[in-house]
C-alpha cells in the first residue's frame, strides 16, 4: 500500500520512515565502519549499509502514537534488558524479562505484518468526520488525536489496536513459554526482517534469546541450522555484522532437531 505523504517539509515533524526492528538493535550488529551486511532476496551482491537506510523500514504504515508512545515504550524496556544481557549483566530470562521480550517479539512481527499487508481505512457508518486541512490533520496526529475524513478512519490509526491485540493473544497462547540466552560459540548470527513463526530474537552478533531452549552455547553447527532458518524465514533482506562469519547448514543437529521442525 502507498504511505501517505506530509505536507511539504513534514513541518511536525511526523515518523515517516518507521524502524520494524529498532535501530539500536541493528546497531549491535554493526562493524566497526557502523555498517552491516545485508542481502536483498533477488539482489545480484551484498551491500554495507548503516541502521538509518530505509531499507529497515516501514513508511508511515502505523500512526505516530503508536510509534512515539507504544512502540517507544516497549522498545525501549526491552533495550535496557538487550543491553544487560549483552553486557552480561543479566543472565536469565525470568518472569519479569518474559513479558518484556514477549511485547517486543509480538510488536516487531506485529510491525513487520503492518509494512507487508498495510491496514485498510475504516469506514464506521454514523460518523461523517470534520472537513480538516492537511495541516490540521498532522496537527492532530501529532498530538496522538485520531481524526476521521468522511467517515473514513486512515488504517493507520488502527495500528495501536492491533498492537495490543496481538501481544495479548501472543501472551495468553505461551503462557507456560520459557525463554533461554543462546550464545555462539563459533561463527555469528544471521538476522532476517523477521523470523515470522520461530521464536528467536537476535541481540548481538554471538547473543539471541530463543523460546524453548534453555540457556546454551551453540557449536558451529548449530549456529549455522539457526542462520538457515533466518533466511528461509526473512520475506526481503537478511543481516549481519559479517555474513562471511555466520556459517549456514541444510541439516539440524540432534540438539535442535525438535525446535526447528515447527
Amino acid at each position: 500500500m502507498e504511505f501517505e505523504e506530509t505536507q511539504k517539509g513534514n513541518p511536525h515533524g511526523l515518523t515517516i520512515n518507521q524502524h520494524v526492528f529498532p535501530k539500536k538493535s541493528i546497531d549491535r550488529f554493526s562493524g566497526a565502519n557502523g555498517l552491516v551486511q545485508l542481502y536483498r532476496k533477488g539482489g545480484a551482491k551484498v551491500i554495507r549499509v548503516n541502521s538509518s537506510n530505509n531499507l529497515f523500514c516501514a513508511k508511515r504504515a502505523w500512526d505516530q502514537r503508536t510509534e512515539a508512545v507504544i512502540g517507544k515504550s516497549i522498545e525501549d524496556r526491552f533495550q535496557v534488558l538487550a543491553e544487560s544481557i549483552h553486557s552480561g549483566s543479566s543472565e536469565v530470562i525470568g518472569h519479569f524479562e518474559k513479558k518484556v521480550v514477549e511485547d517486543f517479539f509480538s510488536l516487531w512481527r506485529t510491525r513487520h505484518k503492518f509494512m507487508s499487508e498495510g491496514l485498510e481505512d475504516l469506514a464506521i457508518n454514523g460518523i461523517d468526520g470534520d472537513s480538516l486541512t492537511k495541516n490540521e490533520q498532522e496537527i492532530l496526529e501529532r498530538k496522538h488525536v485520531i481524526f476521521f475524513r468522511d467517515g473514513v478512519m486512515p488504517g493507520r490509526f488502527a495500528a495501536g489496536a492491533h498492537v495490543f491485540g496481538y501481544m495479548d493473544n501472543f501472551r495468553q497462547n505461551n503462557l507456560n513459554m520459557q525463554w533461554g540466552i543462546v550464545r555462539a560459540g563459533e561463527g555469528e548470527f544471521i538476522v532476517p526482517d523477521c523470523f515470522q513463526d520461530m521464536m528467536i530474537i537476535p541481540v548481538s552478533p554471538k547473543l539471541l534469546i530463543v523460546a524453548d531452549q534453555p540457556n546454551s552455547t551453540l557449536t558451529r553447527s548449530e549456529v549455522a541450522v539457526i542462520n538457515q532458518v533466518a533466511i528461509a524465514r526473512s520475506t526481503n533482506y537478511y543481516f549481519a555484522r559479517s555474513l562471511s562469519s555466520c556459517p549456514v547448514y541444510q541439516e539440524s543437529p540432534p540438539r535442535l532437531q525438535r525446535f526447528f521442525s515447527k
